[in-house]
């Protein structure tokens, strides 16, 4: 029985490192294939089994600390397990940023389909109907990298088996009358 507790916690530290590895990078990234794959699952495994050995939590894991036993056992692995644990151990997550703002949205100007009095404006004006000479560049307020970013840390999270699940009801206040 001991041991079958043992490998739940196990399995429960695998999975908060494999949330939290998945976080380091964007949904989208190769990284996150490569971490939910079947060949890194022995790495992920060895590494939780680590962290259990030192008394330390997936959760709080720092994803770019990779063990020795960790890289040493997966010298033996495949090519992208390999090239995973390089760029975990690299600290270049790589981030792609804010999307780029597509510069024919900074053009204020009539946009075809032209609405019947912008079509008589168009041609009392220019004596054509493309529209490109009333085009104005929209300015737009620069963003600095301090606003783009969020104003707290995000909060790890929650470990809901030394938490336990909570429900609406948890958080109603019962001295008052309800609803």
């Amino acid at each position: 029985m001991a041991s079958s507790w043992t490998q739940l916690r196990h399995l429960r530290h695998r999975d908060l490192l494999l949330g939290r590895l998945l976080r380091v990078f964007e949904r989208d990234q190769l990284e996150c294939r490569v971490l939910q794959s079947d060949a890194f699952r022995p790495a992920l495994t060895r590494w939780a089994d680590v962290l259990v050995a030192r008394g330390g939590s997936g959760a709080h894991a720092d994803p770019h600390e990779v063990p020795k036993e960790v890289l040493e056992h997966a010298k033996g692995s495949s090519a992208e397990v390999r090239w995973l644990l390089r760029r975990l151990t690299s600290r270049d997550v790589m981030h792609r940023g804010p999307a780029h703002f597509p510069s024919t949205l900074q053009q204020q100007g009539p946009q075809y389909p032209f609405q019947p009095f912008e079509l008589t404006y168009l041609r009392s004006l220019v004596g054509s109907i493309r529209g490109t000479e009333l085009m104005q560049k929209i300015d737009l307020p620069e963003v600095s990298s301090e606003t783009s970013q969020p104003a707290q840390a995000p909060r790890p999270p929650r470990d809901l088996w030394a938490e336990g699940c909570l429900d609406d009801d948890d958080f109603r206040d019962v001295s008052k009358a309800p609803q």
